[in-house]
């Protein structure tokens, strides 16, 4: 709640307990404290030439008259005045000589106000700082006369009407609605008794005091009386209403950051896992590489003329190794450590790309503090707050993250993995003599195999069948291996990305669903509003209905 809301509200309920409030403003030497006294039938107000109003001045009905401060800034009159039994009257310092405390103590009557009387004067009509004053006013919703002040002094009948029409159209143009003016002098009425004579001009003095008597009897006065904490809870409800929006737009400004960081988390898990499938693409062609070689190994080894060769099964395996599996251990390993490397450099960068998204959003929140109107600088630098912890971890990442190191573990990790899918023991060996092993059990199965099976050989006309059977055996072993080694790098990498990525959302994502959470219950609080504004709009229809009861 906006502080000068809370004690609008204040001013409601308390308003509803208080007999009519008439405030009068305008500049100072308008003439606001003679046009009082003479509402009150005798000069009980100072008045002159300078600024004499520099407190709020209330005026209410007292059988004995005393003069005493009330609040910080304001002096209470109480006075034995007739027209004080109807209403109270607060006078007020000069709309163009106010300082910041005199103007706040003036704006806190204004929310109370039932009716507001502006005075300005024929000299100078509808002056800048009346202007600024009057929209303060209509954002209140007010009720408003005007009161033209010095017509004595005008030059004939056409200033007067220009006067006034321009009053009227400046007003109108203002507050929305045509407003009442009145041409007086103040000073020829309290110098006569309230009387309507005049010097050059004309004095509608007696038209606006029976209008304000009008005003005080009757339906008028119990509709304006009840109407006014309508009007003034009217803006507070817009005013929150707008807080609101802005404090919303800012929360959601927030989600958007992180959903933002969040969606190129996800981004980067889906980039890893592609990079992931070509990598695995391109081991799946080492080894169809390797089965070639091998289907050529064979034609060319199992030949009649090699019969009796074959029984030395040292002689196939070192061949079979030299020839089939080669360097494939090496290729493979350099395919691992390339895409190692990758997912590294893709980890910093995403916690790079999350810090920039982090420094966007504080450099936007202390660029909107300057523009929201109804939400306070704590409040934008509570949510700055926010995005600077939210740096931190990212901060302490970005420090800490050596790259090498951390494709070691991966390394280490990524071995170990392979390691146990072939039953090898990892101990401190590269991934190649990992996989050098691994592939020395499939070399012994194999060349085993050829040997085992070409002793027995009984003739001529069997040898290209076991040739075609050896070839299948190879390619099932072949496909067994790559099928190990295909899942063993996906497990293991996907581990790997799935606990990178777990680290940036596990830095992001409570935040991102407590400001969810902020922005529903704002929302929440958004629909009570428009429930309240309702319900307000209902309640002044039943005032204005011809049926209100009069007092």
């Amino acid at each position: 709640m906006l502080p000068d809301d809370l004690e609008a509200l204040k001013g409601i309920r308390a308003a509803l307990d208080e007999i009519f409030l008439l405030v009068v403003v305008g500049e100072y030497n308008s003439g606001k404290s003679t046009l009082i006294n003479c509402l009150l039938g005798e000069e009980l107000l100072e008045t002159g030439d300078l600024p004499t109003t520099r407190e709020v001045h209330l005026l209410r009905h007292g059988e004995i008259r005393t003069t005493r401060p009330a609040d910080t800034g304001v002096v209470l009159h109480e006075l034995p005045a007739e027209l004080l039994k109807d209403l109270c009257i607060v006078d007020t310092p000069g709309t163009n000589s106010m300082q910041r405390k005199e103007q706040e103590l003036t704006q806190g009557f204004i929310p109370r106000a039932d009716l507001v009387l502006f005075v300005t004067t024929l000299i100078r009509p509808y002056t800048a700082s009346e202007h600024d004053f009057l929209r303060l006013i209509r954002n209140w919703g007010k009720k408003i006369l005007f009161a033209v002040n010095h017509a004595d002094v005008a030059r004939d009948s056409d200033q007067i009407e220009r006067v006034r029409s321009y009053v009227r159209e400046q007003a109108e143009l203002e507050i929305g609605e045509e407003p009442k003016v009145f041409l007086i002098s103040a000073r020829d009425a309290l110098a006569h008794g309230g009387s309507d004579v005049h010097g050059n001009g004309i004095n509608e003095y007696s038209a606006l005091e029976r209008h304000l008597r009008d005003t005080l009897g009757g339906r008028d006065r119990v509709r304006l009386k009840l109407r006014s904490p309508l009007d003034t809870l009217r803006t507070v409800l817009a005013r929150q209403e707008e807080a609101l929006t802005e404090r919303r737009r800012l929360i959601e400004g927030d989600r958007t950051a992180m959903e933002g960081i969040l969606a190129d988390v996800d981004d980067y898990e889906r980039r890893l896992t592609e990079e992931l499938g070509r990598y695995r693409a391109q081991i799946d062609n080492i080894l169809l590489q390797m089965e070639r070689r091998g289907h050529r190994f064979l034609d060319d080894l199992v030949r009649l003329g090699n019969l009796f060769r074959l029984r030395n099964t040292d002689v196939v395996e070192n061949r079979f190794r030299n020839e089939v599996v080669g360097d494939v251990p090496s290729r493979i390993e350099e395919e691992v450590h390339a895409l190692i490397d990758w997912l590294v450099r893709e980890n910093l960068g995403a916690w790079d790309r999350a810090n920039a998204a982090l420094e966007g959003r504080r450099t936007a929140l202390r660029e909107s503090a300057d523009r929201t109107r109804f939400v306070s600088q704590e409040f934008v630098y509570n949510r700055e707050e926010i995005f600077r912890n939210l740096a931190g971890p990212v901060r302490r990442h970005l420090e800490s993250f050596n790259a090498r190191e951390e494709a070691d573990r991966v390394v280490g990790a990524v071995n170990d993995a392979i390691a146990r899918t072939f039953g090898v023991e990892a101990l401190a060996l590269g991934l190649g003599a990992v996989l050098t092993a691994a592939f020395t059990s499939l070399t012994l199965d194999v060349t085993g195999t050829v040997g085992g099976t070409l002793l027995v050989v009984a003739g001529l006309f069997l040898l290209p069948h076991r040739r075609g059977r050896l070839k299948r055996e190879l390619t099932t072993k072949i496909e067994t291996v790559r099928d190990e080694l295909s899942d063993s790098i996906r497990r293991s990498f996907g581990e790997e990305v799935r606990r990178y990525a777990e680290q940036l959302r596990g830095v992001f994502v409570p935040e991102r669903d407590a400001a969810k959470a902020r922005s529903d219950s704002l929302r929440e609080a958004g629909d009570r509003l428009r429930s309240l504004e309702r319900r307000r709009g209902e309640l002044l229809a039943a005032i204005e209905r011809p049926e209100a009861p009069a007092a």
